[in-house]
């Protein structure tokens, strides 16, 4: 085979341009490694730390929009409506469920009410369902007798961890200035708020048992 080369006639030097060619292939080669490895190293070496005081501060997407992602922790339900804030028990429903069908005709009820609200089911196959509640007129608390030392909210905070829970809330259009408080209160006892606004005629749906998790989706 016989070698690509170019003379130089004023010089006398003879150049191998495949020689060339391979060394400026090396040489690029090399350097393509090199800036990979860096952007792995400053990706490795990348990890903010994140405070409650930080995340009431800083502007990202998920604090400034309605939270609609997965979370494997559970949520806590409220609608904060005419400026009173109802907590949605789905617990107190789940126990309602499980009384009745220990009873001598074991059947799960369409609906079942209670003082603020009623809820519904709907199964969709398997392990899922989805709970439709539907607030009482009038019903919830005003802040003032939500918040306080020994209020309401202070108990039940009391008794959450933030790793564990989160806390989900349908806003409607006439108390978003109390959901922000609200939020405020939340996120410097370090808790996790997701939001959807809402109107009245707006379905309040909760869905879960979604591969078998504890996941929650917003609807």
């Amino acid at each position: 085979m016989n070698s690509r080369r170019k003379v130089l006639p004023d010089d006398g030097v003879t150049l191998n341009l495949d020689s060339l060619v391979d060394i400026v292939s090396n040489s690029v080669g090399i350097l393509i490694i090199l800036a990979v490895f860096m952007a792995l190293l400053s990706l490795m070496e990348y990890n903010p730390q994140t405070t409650p005081e930080t995340r009431v501060v800083e502007q990202t997407e998920k604090i400034l929009i309605p939270w609609a992602h997965y979370s494997q922790k559970a949520a806590l339900l409220f609608l904060v409506r005419e400026n009173r804030v109802l907590r949605l028990d789905r617990g107190g429903y789940y126990r309602k469920i499980k009384k009745q069908l220990q009873g001598a005709s074991p059947e799960i009820p369409k609906r079942i009410n209670f003082e603020s609200h009623s809820v519904e089911i709907e199964m969709l196959g398997g392990n899922s369902h989805c709970l439709f509640f539907e607030p009482r007129p009038g019903a919830g608390l005003w802040w003032h007798q939500l918040s306080g030392v020994k209020g309401p909210l202070e108990s039940l905070l009391s008794s959450l961890q933030p790793e564990e829970n989160y806390f989900f809330f349908w806003v409607d259009s006439d108390s978003f200035e109390l959901f922000r408080d609200l939020r405020e209160v939340l996120w410097k006892r370090d808790f996790e708020v997701g939001w959807k606004p809402v109107e009245t005629a707006t379905p309040l749906r909760y869905c879960s048992g979604y591969s078998q998790s504890r996941s929650f989706r917003p609807q």
